[in-house]
C-alpha cells in the first residue's frame, strides 16, 4: 500500500511523447538525453532545435535540458485521482515526481519501471513518490484523448493491479506551469521546493534503470545535505580539548551546532533525567546510498547559562585522545595515573567507573561498565575483574564562559 499523503505531487515532462500505448519500432536506444541531469549543461552540437520551443532534443525528441532545473517549482493547484484537492504549497519533503499520461506510448513502456520505482520509494522514510497525469496539450483534454479505453486513471490502476498518488491535470495548466516538454519525465524535488534533478524515459536507459535512478537520487540528497550542513565533515573525535569544531564555551543554538559539526545533520530531541525532560541536539552522519546515518554525538544544554554543558558519544567509531573507543577499550588500558582518578558510582541496577581527566575541573570523562558477559555488579567484583570493565561512554565538558564565572 502506497503512503497516502496530503503534501503533494508534482509533474513530469510531457510533450513529444508518442501517442497511445504502442512505441515506434524504430525507437532509439538510450543516449545522453536519458541521463540524470542536475544542471543544464550545453547540449550536443547536433541537438535538434526544430520544435521551435528553444528546447534542445535528441533524434527521438527527448530534451537535454529542463527549464526549471535548479529553480523552485511554481505554485499550482489541481485535483487528485481520488477527488481530493491538491495544493503544491504543501510540498516539503524529498520527492520523486513522475509526469506521464495514459495516452503516451513511451509512458506505457515506462509503466512497469514506475511501479517498481514507487514500490522502492515506499520503503524509504525520507523519500516520497507522486505522479501527475497530464494531457498532450491544452487542445487534447477530452476523456477519450486523456484516458483512451480506460476512461480514468483509477480504472487504469485497477486493471494493472497497483496504484500511487496521482494529480490530474485536466486542462494542461499544470503542464504549462511546470514547463513540461516531454513525457515521461521525472523530477527530484528537495524539501525547499527546488528541482534538484530531472530525467526522461526509464525504459530507454541501460543498466538497471530503477536502481540507477535511486542511486542518483541518494547522491543528490547527500550533496544537498552536505552543503546545508557546512560542507565536508571534520573527523569525529573527542577528548579534553573538544569534539570536532566544538572546542570551548559554545551557545546551545542550532546555528552554533551547524558551525561546530560541519558535514553532519543536526536534529533536535528530548532526553529524560528522572521525570524531567530537557532538549538535546543529536549530531549524526548523513546517509549516503545504502549507508544509513549514524548518531555521533548528543549535545546537552546548561539552561542556566544558555550554553552547551556537555557533548557525549557512545559511537564505537569515535576515538578518544589515546585512540580508545567505546565497546573495545577497557579500564585496564588506562594509565595507572588515569585509573587513580576513577571512582565507582553505585546505581540502582549496576555500577560504573567514572574516570575524569582531572581531580578538579574535568573536561573529559570516561564511563566504564560491566561487559556483556558480566553476571554481577562491579562493586562486588574483585580488583582484577574490575579491570575488565568496558568503555561505555565518553564526555567532553567545555569551560564555562569567562563572563559567567
Amino acid at each position: 500500500m502506497f503512503r497516502v499523503f496530503t503534501f503533494g505531487a508534482l509533474a513530469l515532462f510531457l510533450a513529444g511523447c508518442s501517442a497511445e500505448t504502442s512505441a515506434p519500432a524504430d525507437a532509439p536506444a538510450a543516449d545522453a538525453a536519458t541521463a540524470f541531469f542536475t544542471s543544464n549543461l550545453p547540449a550536443p552540437p547536433d541537438a535538434d532545435m526544430s520544435d521551435g520551443d528553444d528546447v534542445p532534443r535528441d533524434s527521438y525528441g527527448r530534451p537535454f535540458t529542463y527549464a526549471l532545473l535548479g529553480q523552485k517549482l511554481p505554485h499550482f493547484t489541481a485535483t487528485m485521482a481520488n477527488g481530493q484537492n491538491f495544493d503544491s504549497s504543501v510540498l516539503n519533503r524529498w520527492m520523486v515526481i513522475d509526469v506521464w499520461g495514459i495516452w503516451c506510448g513511451d509512458c506505457m513502456r515506462d509503466a512497469p519501471y514506475v511501479a517498481a520505482l514507487a514500490a522502492a520509494i515506499e520503503q524509504d522514510p525520507d523519500l516520497y513518490f507522486l505522479s501527475i497525469h497530464v494531457p498532450a496539450s491544452a487542445a487534447r483534454t477530452s476523456d477519450a484523448e486523456l484516458y483512451g479505453k480506460y476512461g480514468s486513471v483509477e480504472a487504469y490502476f485497477a486493471e494493472k493491479g497497483y496504484s500511487y498518488p496521482t494529480v490530474i491535470d485536466s486542462d494542461a495548466s499544470v503542464r504549462n506551469a511546470l514547463k513540461i516538454s516531454w513525457t515521461p519525465s521525472y523530477l527530484l524535488i528537495s524539501p525547499d521546493g527546488v528541482v534538484r534533478g530531472f530525467r526522461s524515459d526509464l525504459s530507454a536507459a541501460g543498466g538497471e534503470p530503477v536502481k540507477d535512478f535511486l542511486k542518483d537520487v541518494a547522491r543528490v540528497k547527500a550533496d544537498v545535505r552536505k552543503a546545508e550542513f557546512g560542507g565536508p565533515a571534520l573527523p569525529a573525535t573527542i577528548g579534553p580539548k573538544g569534539t570536532m569544531g566544538l572546542t570551548g564555551p559554545t551557545p546551545f543554538t542550532l546555528d552554533a551546532m551547524k558551525a561546530a559539526f560541519p558535514g553532519h545533520e543536526i536534529l533536535t530531541d528530548r532526553a529524560l533525567s528522572g521525570e524531567d525532560a530537557y532538549p538535546v541536539f543529536l549530531v549524526q552522519t548523513i546517509a549516503e546510498g545504502n549507508v544509513p546515518s549514524r548518531l555521533v554525538y548528543v549535545v546537552e544544554p546548561d539552561w542556566t547559562l544558555g550554553n552547551v554543558s556537555a557533548v557525549v558519544t557512545r559511537n564505537p567509531d569515535v576515538p578518544g585522545p589515546d585512540g580508545g573507543r567505546v565497546g573495545s577499550m577497557k579500564l585496564k588500558d588506562l594509565t595507572e595515573a588515569d585509573r587513580a582518578l576513577c571512582t565507582l558510582q553505585e546505581g540502582p541496577i549496576d555500577t560504573i567507573f567514572l574516570c575524569p581527566d582531572s581531580p578538579d575541573t574535568a573536561h573529559f570523562i570516561r564511563a566504564f561498565g560491566a561487559g556483556a558477559d558480566f553476571d554481577g555488579k562491579l562493586a562486588d567484583a574483585d580488583a582484577d575483574y574490575r579491570e575488565e570493565a568496558v568503555l561505555l561512554e565518553m564526555k567532553y565538558v567545555p569551560d564555562t564562559p569567562a563572563s559567567e564565572k
